[in-house]
């Protein structure tokens, strides 16, 4: 199966397109070979607390530069990230419609890790990791902080990982399962790799730009 990763940043970086903008966050662009270093390590970092392919990290970040690097760190390892459905303001007189919260999600998909800018309720499930963008870890045998998982993770940084084929299975059927697994979640949508790059969701829209080579302008 294709790792989405590799095609969003470390293709382009192969390419010679390094040093070209992957993201403009407030004016100020961050480039491909930087993004592709931040998400390796965490997604370092999430490998080193036992996210492993197709397990579920659960992404409830309100900062939207922070949410791309947890989501493309999560793909990074051919995980299924989990990501709280943004509540827009209404647009020309229509309403927003009720968006699952993170704790509901959680619910569903029982997240192996959870990366939150919030206190973790952990009466509503208990991951086994949570990295925290904000608050201060309290218990250090779950709990981390991002900076400290990013710091960590430059140590060790994942590559895109892709599956080693098994011989026993036709590569036709391989394909086709690989196409029709979840590329990850978004509110009450699951997205299939197959699906991808979709415009669907704001995060689908942004990593079909990364795929194509154009830029994503974030806001704080």
């Amino acid at each position: 199966m294709v790792n989405l990763t590799y095609d969003a940043l470390d293709l382009h970086v192969i390419r010679g397109r390094a040093e070209e903008a992957a993201v403009e966050r407030d004016g100020a662009p961050v480039d491909v070979a930087s993004l592709t270093e931040e998400v390796a390590a965490l997604a370092g970092a999430f490998r080193a607390v036992g996210v492993t392919p197709g397990a579920a990290v659960l992404v409830a970040l309100p900062d939207e530069y922070d949410e791309l690097v947890a989501f493309l760190a999560t793909l990074r390892l051919r995980a299924v990230p989990v990501l709280v459905e943004r509540v827009h303001a209404a647009v020309q007189g229509t309403e927003g419609g009720h968006h699952p919260s993170a704790a509901t999600l959680a619910v569903r998909h029982r997240p192996h890790a959870v990366v939150t800018a919030t206190t973790w309720p952990g009466h509503v499930h208990a991951p086994a990791a949570v990295v925290y963008r904000g608050p201060e870890p309290t218990d250090p045998t779950v709990e981390v902080a991002w900076d400290v998982a990013l710091r960590a993770g430059r140590t060790d940084p994942a590559p895109a990982s892709r599956p080693e084929p098994d011989p026993e299975v036709p590569a036709a059927d391989a394909h086709a399962a690989a196409v029709a697994a979840t590329a990850y979640v978004v509110g009450d949508r699951a997205v299939l790799v197959g699906e991808v790059p979709e415009a669907g969701t704001q995060i689908g829209r942004r990593l079909g730009a990364l795929i194509g080579g154009r830029t994503v302008t974030l806001r704080g």
